[in-house]
């Protein structure tokens, strides 16, 4: 058996140890040793935070890493990415690279794919992109709604200067006697609710003596129930015999009678009847009371001088008795 020494065996380990040490190296940079990989070329002006092993993706899909970032030519607006695609995908020659990142502020290399026929070889150069970082896209989104906000605030400040300008030393008095007169309101309010509990307490409440007439009266109303229905049966035999009746000819002989009442009271507003020309004509009217007073005048005389009237002598006396004055010389 081949014997070997201390030191060849120190430097096969040291070999091993190497090996291992560039291959896990390049594991943890993305690269595989035992894949044909394409490694591709984008020149940014801003890298926003993109560290090497970021995720190169298309449509979501992780198809390479980030392997190196460096400065070209000296100039740190130009910063070399190099881009090592291990998956077989075929990239369009006018595809761009644009550095993204997601809520967590992971960055990622987001291929936005062309639509050239041409595709990009081993050592090409691709478009470059940024997106805005998080804080651009807050900010763009926050200017709008600080704007708004500081308006809202000036018209805050503008009514309330107002207000206080309104709220004078009478406006505040007015204000304190409506707090008062709202207080007021409120214990009316408290009095009343206790009011209509005490109406309600079924050992003294006006509800519960109320509802103990009302069931009082169902049970008269129960008990009398029999007495109720021959009321009710008497009533319909009268209202069954007015219907049954001459009612009819009641009403006809009703309807006559009214129509001769209204005949005789349209000949009393004429002046065609005595009885007219008494009601209407005022002339007739004052005649007859100057023959009512004249015809008085004569009874009365009659009475007092009845010999003015009846001549009755044995001896053919005259009478003396005067007159009776005319209502001519009466008025006189």
């Amino acid at each position: 058996m081949l014997k070997l020494s201390n030191e060849t065996k120190v430097g096969i380990l040291t070999v091993l140890g190497i090996t291992l040490l560039v291959l896990g190296f390049n594991l943890l940079k993305g690269k595989s040793l035992f894949s044909h990989n394409k490694t591709i070329y984008a020149v940014y002006k801003q890298v926003n935070g993109l560290q090497p092993s970021n995720a190169v993706q298309v449509n979501g899909l992780v198809v390479g890493s980030v392997s190196e970032l460096n400065v070209k030519d000296n100039d740190p607006s130009r910063i070399l990415v190099t881009l090592t695609i291990t998956k077989k995908v075929n990239i369009p020659r006018n595809s761009v690279a644009r550095i993204s990142s997601d809520l967590l502020g992971t960055k990622t290399v987001q291929m936005d794919l062309g639509n050239a026929t041409e595709y990009l070889q081993n050592g090409d150069t691709i478009y470059a992109s940024v997106d805005g970082s998080m804080t651009d896209a807050i900010k763009e989104q926050i200017t709008p709604l600080v704007k708004k906000l500081e308006g809202t605030l000036s018209n805050i400040d503008t009514v309330l200067l107002a207000v206080s300008s309104i709220l004078d030393t009478t406006a505040k008095g007015n204000l304190q006697e409506t707090m008062r007169n709202l207080n007021t309101t409120m214990r009316n309010f408290s009095n009343t609710s206790a009011s209509l509990n005490n109406m309600m307490d079924p050992q003294r409440g006006n509800v519960q003596a109320t509802m103990n007439n009302l069931a009082s009266v169902t049970g008269n109303l129960k008990a009398n129930n029999e007495k109720i229905s021959g009321i009710l049966d008497n009533a319909k035999k009268a209202t069954d015999a007015l219907a049954n009746g001459n009612i009819d000819k009641t009403l006809q002989q009703l309807q006559q009678t009214t129509a001769s009442l209204n005949s005789t009271m349209a000949k009393l507003n004429t002046t065609d009847g005595t009885a007219g020309l008494l009601l209407n004509d005022k002339k007739v009217y004052n005649n007859l009371q100057a023959s009512l007073g004249s015809l008085n005048k004569l009874l009365e005389d009659l009475r007092v001088n009845p010999k003015r009237y009846v001549h009755f002598s044995l001896f053919g006396k005259k009478d003396k008795t005067k007159p009776l004055p005319s209502d001519t010389a009466a008025v006189q």
